[in-house]
């Protein structure tokens, strides 16, 4: 908290907090002389966050001039946006003792109560989250890290090279013939716009994709349930694919691999979805939402090259509509 000044009494501090609360600023008062009576003593006044700081101090200017003018006679708004506030704290705090009891109860029945911390705090089972992870590294490991070639003394390819061919966004000679990164999307091979997400360049590309899904993925499986959160990536997944391909090849290059659009896709989800539902039973650190942002645009510079930006970008934004548009689920 930062101190931006003092009042001469308890009245008009009071006053002035009333007055931030209802321009959205967090602030408190606190008597300057604990010895002294409250209401005859100068309060200080104190910010919460940092980012209001500057605001709050040319709003305490304003006041100091004309303390007793109209606008700050707000003390009845103020206390309505304080219970509101309340009650949404206090919402959320019941949804989440909710899906924690929840989660517990899906562990003991499933045979898992008694793992670590005792019954009711081991993770429910998250079969999507644990799947995508588990094809993921298998994929990872046949196909050598997407590191195979053709070999054209062999009629038959390996097994690598066919299983990288079958999941990337277009066949290899597809691709050759006709330089249409769609091409083999169009004829109806309709899975090449997800499976990309289990192809990986290396095991530190996996690694930091999955731990991230999950981490992200396992949040949003054991709320909103498996069959949503399938949905949910696999919506992502599709937008960041045709998003890499339709850039031009001059921008971006068409065929990346990774499953890190489904990842922001997912981030976007657990980033957006509390602003569009009170009592949302998480909400992502704003370390964390700066982090991940940051190296977002970070990756558009040449200091980490190769990126797939477009992927990034589009499994971004489609997982921010669906948190806006997606049905509330207690």
């Amino acid at each position: 908290m930062r101190r931006i000044g003092n009042l001469p009494n308890q009245t008009q501090a009071n006053r002035f907090c009333d007055y931030l609360q209802t321009q959205s600023i967090d602030a408190k008062s606190s008597s300057s002389d604990e010895s002294a009576p409250a209401a005859a003593t100068e309060h200080d006044i104190w910010i919460r966050h940092e980012q209001d700081v500057e605001k709050a101090r040319e709003l305490f200017a304003r006041f100091q001039s004309d303390p007793q003018a109209s606008e700050y006679d707000v003390s009845a708004e103020a206390a309505r946006l304080r219970k509101e506030r309340s009650d949404q704290i206090a919402q959320k705090i019941a949804a989440q003792k909710k899906a924690q009891l929840r989660l517990g109860r899906n562990t003991t029945q499933r045979g898992f109560g008694g793992g670590l911390g005792g019954p009711g705090q081991t993770p429910a089972i998250i079969p999507v989250t644990v799947g995508v992870i588990a094809l993921a590294t298998i994929i990872g490991f046949v196909t050598n890290f997407s590191r195979v070639r053709i070999d054209p003394e062999r009629v038959e390819q390996s097994s690598g090279w066919t299983a990288y061919n079958a999941l990337t966004c277009v066949d290899a000679l597809t691709y050759v013939r006709t330089g249409d990164a769609f091409a083999s999307i169009k004829s109806g091979e309709v899975w090449r716009l997800f499976t990309p997400m289990l192809l990986h360049g290396s095991m530190m590309h996996l690694a930091f994709n999955m731990i991230n899904l999950y981490i992200l993925g396992g949040v949003v499986e054991r709320i909103h349930g498996s069959w949503f959160y399938l949905v949910l990536l696999l919506i992502c997944q599709a937008v960041a694919t045709t998003t890499q391909i339709a850039l031009p090849d001059w921008l971006e290059p068409p065929l990346a691999i990774g499953a890190s659009g489904a990842v922001f896709g997912v981030f976007g989800f657990v980033w957006i979805r509390p602003k569009f539902q009170a009592g949302y039973p998480v909400e992502i650190p704003s370390f964390n939402v700066k982090f991940m942002l940051g190296f977002l645009v970070l990756c558009f510079t040449p200091i980490i090259p190769g990126i797939a930006n477009g992927a990034h970008v589009g499994g971004l934004l489609a997982g921010m509509a669906i948190a806006a548009i997606a049905p509330q689920k207690n």
